[in-house]
């Protein structure tokens, strides 16, 4: 697919309601593991990244912490990664999350999902 046309459709993909929603989800998954959507939210993030601290421009690359790239912000001196700023940024035990999503998305209760998983 072509970058206009991905940017369209994705740019729709708010207006679907929870069962057109949950259908994309069900076509994603097979061809999306947990690598994948990390780097699917490196590449979101990559267009736009500015310091989630003071939102300077300016940032040189930082090293690796659990298998995410790390940056550093040329202003404020603090380190950042592509999940800094999301609901994804302190979660644990990376390995789980699409298997909890799933639990969630079965209308189980977040402490049921959670032993679930």
């Amino acid at each position: 697919m072509k970058a206009p046309r991905f940017t369209k459709w994705f740019a729709a993909l708010p207006a679907l309601n929870q069962p057109q929603r949950l259908r994309v989800l069900d076509a994603l998954r097979p061809a999306a593991g947990l690598h994948q959507v990390l780097a699917l939210i490196r590449l979101c993030r990559s267009a736009g990244r500015c310091c989630p601290h003071c939102q300077c421009e300016r940032w040189h690359r930082h090293g690796h912490a659990n298998d995410l790239q790390r940056y550093r912000c040329f202003s404020c001196r603090r380190t950042f990664n592509d999940l800094t700023g999301t609901p994804l940024a302190r979660l644990r035990l990376r390995g789980k999350w699409l298997a909890y999503l799933d639990a969630l998305r079965a209308s189980r209760p977040v402490r049921a999902a959670a032993g679930e998983v």
